[in-house]
């Protein structure tokens, strides 16, 4: 029996430990489970605020765009209006017009030393001569680069530089993506062509250029809400006789519009005798001027 109390007291020692060692293994696990359910709750947080702040950016991109759109839809029918308001008052001597544009975002300018206009005639073989240099005029939206969908696009008009044919418009709006964003309106030359008479017995040839002109105007920056008002001062007209000794089927004229270039071919009545052809170009000076209402 005295051998059996040591056992008795190591195995009573082991037993201890062990409950003690599983109370803490007990505690540990309780304390696990506590900290689980915070910690779970600020992921989720966490998650949750990244998710509204990517939305929230989404959202702020979306607007932005849209109203960038809607900017650049405003400059739009704000040049159209007064394209509209330059050919109400073009060739009529005196005609005025008053006309309001809305606040697009962007800057609004006339610059009368822009687009230089330079046209030549020629019959492709010895006859060449410059008829027209001078510079026209625009009329343009400056529009920060997200504000324009219309890049490279022409809304009215096409490139060419001129044209001869009543269907086309001597309008061109577009958009320049080269010169930071630029809503462009100008106008190229319009030419027509008629048979009119006879010229010491040779057929007479009425060849007339139209050109609508901005250089008079106002040199303007403005932004906001503005009311402009375009006038039409005046005609200006010029000809020039020209005679041929031989028969000529056709002239061509070019038309330079700062670094573009077109050209039409004129078909030319003319007999044994030679042709006369009557060139005349009417200049008709618009001027664009900010108005006080």
């Amino acid at each position: 029996m005295g051998n059996n109390v040591p056992n008795s007291r190591e195995e009573a020692i082991k037993t201890l430990r062990g409950r003690n060692l599983s109370r803490r293994a007990n505690g540990f696990k309780h304390s696990t489970r506590a900290l689980a359910i915070p910690v779970t709750y600020l992921i989720l947080f966490a998650s949750l605020i990244a998710l509204i702040s990517a939305t929230y950016s989404y959202a702020v991109v979306r607007i932005g765009a849209k109203g960038a759109v809607l900017r650049g839809s405003v400059a739009k029918q704000n040049m159209l209006l007064l394209n509209d308001a330059i050919h109400s008052v073009a060739w009529s001597f005196g005609a005025s017009t008053t006309i309001f544009m809305d606040d697009c975002g962007g800057n609004f300018h006339t610059l009368t030393s822009a687009k230089n206009l330079l046209i030549n005639v020629t019959d492709g073989q010895t006859f060449n001569e410059t008829i027209f240099n001078s510079s026209i005029g625009k009329a343009y939206y400056k529009l920060d680069s997200s504000e324009s969908s219309y890049d490279g696009k022409f809304i009215k008009g096409d490139a060419r530089t001129i044209i001869n044919q009543s269907s086309f418009t001597q309008t061109q709006l577009y958009s320049d993506t080269e010169t930071a964003k630029e809503l462009i309106l100008c106008y190229r030359p319009s030419v027509t062509i008629a048979t009119v008479g006879i010229y010491d017995g040779k057929p007479l040839n009425l060849i007339r250029i139209n050109i609508i002109n901005l250089n008079l105007s106002q040199n303007i920056m403005l932004s906001g809400s503005l009311h402009l008002r375009i006038t039409s001062l005046n005609v200006f007209t010029f000809s020039r006789l020209y005679e041929f000794n031989q028969q000529i089927p056709s002239l061509a004229l070019t038309s330079y519009l700062d670094e573009a270039a077109s050209s039409v071919w004129l078909p030319i009545a003319s007999n044994e005798e030679g042709a006369a052809v009557t060139l005349e170009i009417l200049v008709c000076n618009i001027a664009v001027q900010y108005a006080e209402v």
